[in-house]
C-alpha cells in the first residue's frame, strides 16, 4: 500500500500556468498584489486574468482545461476554488493555491503556507510540490471538495453578509452562529448509504471529503481526500444540546473529534439524506439548495499541487 502511494505522486513538471485571481479575497488584498512580478519569477510560461464575477472565473478556467492548460493557479479562497471546481473535474489541468480566503480550508489540507507567505509559498510548491489526486464530492451534480452539511451551520452561513465577511473574516460566521444559537431549531433525519439507515434528530450533519471543516477546526480527524470515502459526522440533538456544543466546538478545535461523546461518524461512498422539514444544505462553505442531499464520491478525479505530502493512510500501521 505505501510504494503505491508513494508512486502515485509525482515531482511538479508543467508548461503553463494560469493564476485566477479573484480581486475581492483577504479583504481586497488579492487585487493590490503585481502579479505579472509574480509571474516573472517563474521560468513557465504564465498569464493572469482578474476575474470580475463567478461566472467569468468558471468560463476562463473552463476554456484553460479545454485547451491542454497545465496549472491552474487560483488566487482566493474555498469560495473560489467551488467555483471553478466544475472546470477542473476529470481534467488534465492540476489546481495550486494562493490561500487569500477567510479559512483556506483545501490549502491546510494540502499544506500551503498562509498569511504573508500565501504568494511565496504557492511559488514554492509550484517548484518543488508533488502532484496528486484527490477525491471529490458530488452533490446532486455540483461538486465540492471539502464538505456539504445540513442542519446549524447551513442555517447560519446566509445570515453572514459579504460585509461581515471582508470585516470580520472567520469572526464574522462565530459571532452569527452565536447570536443565531438560541433560535434553532435541530429536525429529524432518515440517512441512508451502502452501511444501512439511520434515523437520528441532529443539530448538525456533515458529509466530509477531507477531515478539517472551517479554519483550523477537524469533524473528521481520520478522514483523508483520497481514500475513495466520505466521512459523516453528526450531532445529536440529545437533551441539553446547546449546553453540549461546547464540549463539542473544544474537541473539533483541538482535533480530538472522535474522541468526543456528542458526535456520531460513518463512512461510506454514498449517502442519501432526508429531512423532516425542509433544511438549507451548503457545501464548501456556499449555498447549496435544501433537502434532501444526495451524496457521492468520485475517487481521485482533481488533481492538484501539494505544498507538502498526506498524511499516512488511516489503517497504515
Amino acid at each position: 500500500m505505501g510504494g503505491q502511494e508513494s508512486r502515485s505522486r509525482q515531482a511538479v513538471n508543467f508548461r503553463e500556468v494560469l493564476f485566477l485571481v479573484n480581486p475581492q479575497a483577504g479583504g481586497g488584498r488579492a487585487g493590490r498584489i503585481d502579479w505579472q512580478r509574480v509571474c516573472a519569477s517563474l521560468d513557465n510560461p504564465c498569464r493572469v486574468v482578474v476575474s470580475q464575477s463567478p461566472e467569468e472565473a468558471l468560463l476562463c478556467a473552463s476554456q484553460f482545461c479545454r485547451s491542454g492548460g497545465k496549472v491552474l493557479v487560483v488566487a482566493g479562497g474555498d469560495g473560489s476554488v467551488h467555483v471553478v471546481l466544475p472546470a477542473l473535474v476529470n481534467s488534465s489541468a492540476a489546481l495550486a493555491l494562493v490561500p487569500l480566503g477567510t479559512s483556506n480550508v483545501l490549502a491546510r489540507e494540502l499544506g500551503y503556507p498562509l498569511g504573508r507567505r500565501a504568494v511565496s509559498g504557492c511559488l514554492q510548491a509550484l517548484r518543488t510540490g508533488t502532484l496528486r489526486r484527490i477525491d471529490v464530492g458530488l452533490l446532486r451534480g455540483i461538486p465540492f471538495v471539502l464538505m456539504a452539511s445540513t442542519g446549524f451551520d447551513a442555517y447560519v452561513l446566509p445570515r453572514v453578509s459579504e460585509e461581515m465577511k471582508r470585516r470580520w473574516g472567520v469572526f464574522a460566521f462565530i459571532w452569527t452562529g452565536l447570536r443565531e444559537l438560541r433560535h434553532y431549531q435541530p429536525t429529524r433525519y432518515r440517512v441512508v448509504s451502502e452501511a444501512g439507515e439511520q434515523k437520528v434528530e441532529a443539530v448538525l450533519l456533515v458529509v466530509s471529503n477531507t477531515s478539517r471543516y472551517g479554519w483550523f477546526t477537524r469533524i473528521a480527524p481520520s478522514a483523508r481526500c483520497d481514500d475513495g470515502e466520505l466521512d459523516i459526522v453528526w450531532f445529536p440533538a440529545d437533551a441539553g444540546w446547546r449546553r453540549k456544543i461546547w464540549r463539542v466546538l473544544w474537541d473539533v478545535c483541538l482535533g480530538k473529534a472522535e474522541r468526543c461523546p456528542y458526535l456520531r461518524f460513518a463512512r461510506a461512498k454514498s449517502v442519501h439524506v432526508e429531512a423532516s422539514s425542509v433544511q438549507d444544505v451548503q457545501c464548501d462553505g456556499e449555498p447549496a439548495g435544501q433537502t434532501p442531499m444526495d451524496v457521492r464520491i468520485l475517487h481521485r478525479a482533481l488533481q492538484v499541487i501539494a505544498a507538502s505530502p498526506p498524511a499516512p493512510l488511516r489503517n497504515a500501521v
